[in-house]
């Protein structure tokens, strides 16, 4: 049997055991169809509409599986509805339940993985600042990465949501890829032969900046040690939390509400800040676009289920949307991913055709020395937080628990991360069809 023939009948046997056994625990456990609503918190493109295809899809196989009489079914609500008053966060809202256990909240919500916890919720949102990249977090998330090798980093997750009595279950759903670090009225890096402002000279203009934790603290602390060190007199810049009136990003720079703000991968960028009758990022004035996003190397996003309405499924309906939404977190990020390179050109080209150079869009990449100064006053942020009095006792507990399981899967493997890199100069470098033509080699501009 051939080697490709054979993967694919064990591909095929594979599929076919595991129908059997979910045929099996259904049959021992019946339960009727049960529909879900969840309130959704975004409609960009690489994280909007991948939430409803989890939904579609886990709809697909748990009738294909379980029998369209025992299906589980995501039903988003629209509008999107605001969080009751009564609850300070969403989390609290699916704490509580909605229709189907007679709450006053929801019975699911998909959300951004920081609003599980405001001081710990990061690190499975996105990472760390500069830590593991989506690869490496999914090694720490799905493989036994905690206690020396006998429980995952979503196994931990779940034990401190109970452990903090949350009534509520995190199914990862989403994942999406590195996001861009920055759309400035300077460039911070170099910019053909000219050299950019860096890090001193942003830290001393009077920008007003949309950057969300813990970017934002990370970037203050990083001026405060300039100033600190001597090497600048005063940090100017400062943050909003929001855009004023809840509007779009490039409107607020046209209005001089902010003049630097990071937002989120090419293919978001395209669906929400381009196209706009305002106009967008390069013509309001934002037209340096910076990477790497060192505050961002990946985002993976959730479904919260209610505690109640998740110990309404069986067995085999549970181990569907775990593991549909395993799945879909992996093939959601092939696909938002295989789309960049064309979205980033799309943005370093969208107002070349008038002829403005004035307003046209530039790739800028951060000084390796600027980033290493980001890097240290993420160690300081990270470790400052262990004590923070602004946070209550089981949050920082909590907190500590987390990061240093990922410190820790960190470094028993980091050596091995190191040694497997491909020097970023030989990588696509030359690579050409038979006929010699460098058919390979994206040009963005």
């Amino acid at each position: 049997m051939a080697r490709m023939s054979q993967s694919r009948w064990l591909s095929q046997v594979g599929v076919m055991i595991a129908v059997f056994v979910c045929a099996i625990l259904s049959t021992a456990q019946m339960a009727p169809a049960v529909e879900i609503s969840f309130r959704s918190f975004s409609g960009s493109a690489a994280i909007g509409p991948p939430a409803d295809d989890y939904a579609a899809k886990l709809a697909n196989i748990s009738a294909t599986v379980l029998g369209k009489e025992n299906e589980v079914k995501f039903t988003k609500i629209k509008p999107t509805p605001a969080i009751p008053k009564d609850f300070k966060n969403i989390a609290a809202a699916v704490a509580a339940g909605g229709p189907l256990t007679g709450g006053a909240g929801f019975d699911a919500a998909y959300i951004s993985g920081s609003d599980l916890n405001s001081a710990w919720g990061f690190i499975y949102n996105s990472g760390v600042p500069f830590g593991p990249n989506f690869d490496e977090f999914i090694g720490f998330l799905y493989g036994k990465s905690i206690d020396e090798g006998k429980t995952t980093g979503l196994d931990l997750l779940e034990k401190i949501l109970d452990g903090g009595n949350k009534n509520i279950v995190a199914v990862p759903i989403v994942g999406s890829s590195q996001q861009g670090s920055g759309y400035f009225m300077h460039p911070v890096g170099k910019v053909g032969s000219k050299e950019g402002i860096g890090l001193a000279g942003l830290c001393q203009q009077t920008w007003t900046f949309r950057y969300l934790p813990p970017a934002q603290f990370v970037l203050e602390r990083a001026c405060d040690n300039l100033v600190a060190a001597g090497a600048i007199p005063k940090k100017n810049i400062k943050f909003v939390a929001a855009i004023a009136g809840g509007g779009s990003l490039v409107q607020a720079v046209k209005d001089g509400h902010i003049q630097a703000f990071e937002f989120a991968t090419p293919l978001d960028d395209v669906s929400q800040l381009f196209g706009l009758p305002e106009g967008n990022p390069g013509a309001v004035g934002t037209r340096y676009v910076h990477f790497p996003g060192w505050h961002q190397q990946f985002l993976i996003t959730y479904m919260i289920i209610n505690k109640n309405v998740w110990n309404k499924l069986t067995p085999a309906q549970q181990t569907l949307v775990l593991s549909v939404g395993r799945d879909h977190v992996i093939s959601s990020y092939g696909e938002n991913l295989r789309q960049q390179g064309a979205k980033l050109k799309q943005i370093l080209t969208a107002n070349d055709a008038d002829a403005n150079v004035e307003n046209d869009l530039v790739l800028v990449q951060w000084p390796e020395k600027d980033l290493g100064l980001l890097r240290d006053a993420t160690i300081q942020f990270l470790n400052a937080q262990v004590s923070d009095p602004k946070l209550s006792e089981q949050d920082r507990k909590d907190y500590t628990t987390i990061l240093e399981s990922l410190r820790k899967y960190v470094s028993a493997n980091s050596a091995y991360w190191k040694a497997r890199e491909v020097p970023n100069a030989l990588r696509f470098q030359g690579w050409s069809d038979p006929d010699g033509k460098n058919s390979w080699e994206q040009k963005l501009k």
